[in-house]
């Protein structure tokens, strides 16, 4: 005798067709995967190919952007050690950045130790190429914040300042210098 309902209890129920929800998850991963790769090896092989036609040119971009990143790291530098250069900038500098304290208990020591390096401080020069390359200035941005930025000339007394914070493009009037270091 025949039933006359049309459950048959999930027997013979067929599949759903495609594919299951974690293969089209895989799937879509997979594309986006695909295309940062290709994007990443496309633009490497274009820097790359610039770099070849016209090495020159490309060093000069690269350097063209590498000082327009440090110039306001350099201005404040020459500003420091403008001031470290006379005895009234030395107190002037000393009052406006208590972190030198640390080194130099007082005004008239911080006075007393630049007295003996005023003489022998070369003036900084403009920000060039030549000097990023060949004229040991070194600038260093540490993940905390703090930027060192230090110049090594020829002839004189190297500085190194290690600043509080980096410059920010709205930014404006000095930094805090915590640290000061001439050899």
């Amino acid at each position: 005798m025949a039933n006359s309902s049309w459950d048959n209890g999930g027997y013979g129920v067929p599949a759903k067709p495609g594919l299951p929800l974690w293969g089209k998850i895989a799937l879509g991963c997979g594309v986006a995967f695909l295309v940062v790769l290709v994007t990443c090896v496309s633009g490497i092989a274009y820097v790359a190919n610039k770099a070849k036609k016209d090495p020159d040119g490309f060093k000069n971009k690269v350097m063209g952007f590498a000082l327009d990143k440090v110039r306001p790291d350099w201005d404040d530098f020459r500003a420091v050690v403008e001031q470290l250069r006379t005895a009234e900038g030395c107190r002037a500098l000393y009052t406006a950045n208590p972190g030198l304290a640390k080194t130099w208990a007082t005004e008239s020591e911080f006075v007393a130790a630049a007295s003996k390096w005023q003489k022998d401080l070369a003036p900084t020069p403009d920000l060039t190429t030549d000097l990023m390359e060949h004229q040991g200035l070194h600038i260093n941005h540490d993940f905390g914040g703090k930027v060192t930025v230090g110049w090594s000339p020829k002839s004189g007394h190297a500085v190194y300042v290690t600043f509080d914070r980096g410059r920010k493009p709205g930014d404006k009037g000095p930094r805090q210098v915590l640290e000061l270091d001439v050899r």
